[in-house]
């Protein structure tokens, strides 16, 4: 059996769960799920001298900034084709991760 409360717990419940729903939208409003596309000029010093390091000549194609419990990482794409590299770095700009072709499957 199914009690319907007074009006005033109701509305208090309503408005609750309007704020959480809300609150949690807004956590990261211009990430989206697989990140945030950035420049290379957007990214921290640390990170930046890391790409240029890595990048030995070799264009960037990609930075992908993705950002979860309150940590930061930029995936990186160097380069293309046969000379593709894809690099994962933290925001000091080490280097936490490789990934490969396998990756584009998404």
């Amino acid at each position: 059996m199914m009690l319907i409360p007074n009006g005033r717990y109701a509305i208090a419940s309503l408005i609750l769960t309007c704020v959480l729903a809300t609150t949690g939208c807004k956590q990261r409003p211009t990430e989206k799920a697989g990140g945030q596309t950035i420049e290379l000029s957007q990214v921290p010093a640390p990170v930046k001298a890391t790409i240029e390091q890595q990048a030995q000549g070799r264009p960037v194609s990609e930075i992908e900034k993705h950002t979860a419990r309150g940590t930061t990482q930029y995936n990186v794409t160097l380069g293309s084709g046969d000379q593709k590299q894809e690099l994962i770095l933290d925001e000091t700009g080490k280097v936490v991760g490789t990934g490969g072709d396998e990756e584009d499957d998404d």
